[in-house]
């Protein structure tokens, strides 16, 4: 895509960060349910299928299945979401920067043993268990894309987009704290599985959510974050040319997206776990990109030094 075009897509991108920050501030609770509910499913298949054609970003081509192989060996042995999300994020590193299949074992054996001891640890279990797969996902792991891509393309309007992708969250947090609505009667009821963050973030089991203005102004934040992480992956398409796909594999899409938003509004407890499943699957499978724009921003600013 040409200059022209990214400035747009950077432009635009402003814009939906903006449009998101009014409504986490007037309707917090609501747009974190829609937006999951809605945007989410189509976001996770349609990625899947982007990360599919691509191998995953994985060094040899099945090497994602080793990740699934992990995943699934931990839904059997029924181990916590945390040591299953911390398996398959160290291996996706490890499979990511080590080519020899003796070293892959050593090393993946190595990690076993790490997650035994370190995840003994209460706030590293939480981390990998909750804020990964949530915040971290949907909040730092989209910066590190929005920063890799601004050091790569050299454009000002993609280190504006990041900075303001850094503000947002600054404003939401200290701009009409005093200001609130009331959930509406059904936010109240399908908020409890999003409510758990509020409660370990804030470290009050006990809290009201809807009335702690901490909790709201938490809230104000996830809606930011789970909302922009959304835009953001539609608004690449004509970049990463995630759409292009065939018509058979584009109405699969479309009716599982279809059966999961009816499914989420008809059954709530049985449609949050189904988006759960399928957002969790989505997580684990991006590991490898998420551990690759690491490298890349490394990569980048160390090339930045060096020039300096």
């Amino acid at each position: 895509m040409d200059l022209s075009g990214i400035n747009r897509i950077n432009y635009y991108n402003i814009l939906a960060m903006l449009a998101a920050s009014c409504l986490a501030l007037i309707i917090p609770f609501e747009l974190v349910l829609l937006s999951y509910a809605i945007l989410g499913p189509a976001h996770y298949l349609t990625e899947i299928s982007w990360l599919k054609n691509r191998q995953f970003f994985t060094l040899k081509k099945y090497d994602y299945l080793l990740i699934i192989a992990v995943v699934l060996l931990s839904l059997l042995l029924r181990l916590p979401y945390a040591n299953l999300v911390f398996y398959s994020f160290g291996l996706s590193f490890i499979l990511l920067i080590t080519k020899g299949n003796i070293n892959r074992l050593l090393a993946f054996f190595m990690l076993i043993i790490a997650g035994y001891f370190l995840l003994t640890h209460n706030i590293l279990r939480t981390l990998f268990g909750l804020y990964i797969p949530t915040l971290i996902h949907v909040y730092v792991f989209t910066g590190a894309f929005m920063l890799f891509g601004a050091l790569k393309d050299k454009i000002v309007s993609g280190y504006i987009a990041f900075i303001i992708f850094l503000l947002c969250p600054v404003l939401l947090s200290v701009l009409f704290t005093s200001y609130h609505t009331t959930p509406a009667a059904w936010a109240i009821s399908n908020y409890g599985s999003f409510g758990r963050i509020n409660a370990i973030t804030l470290r009050n089991p006990s809290i009201n959510v809807f009335t702690s203005q901490a909790s709201i102004i938490l809230t104000r934040l996830i809606a930011f974050a789970y909302t922009y992480h959304y835009i953001n992956w539609f608004s690449k398409t004509r970049v990463i040319n995630w759409h292009r796909i065939s018509v058979a594999r584009t109405a699969i899409i479309v009716l599982i997206w279809i059966a999961s938003v009816a499914l989420y509004f008809y059954n709530y407890r049985i449609g949050i776990k189904w988006l759960f499943m399928l957002s969790l699957m989505h997580v684990i499978l991006e590991f490898p990109l998420n551990h690759r724009s690491f490298i890349g921003i490394g990569k980048e600013l160390k090339g930045k030094l060096i020039g300096l």
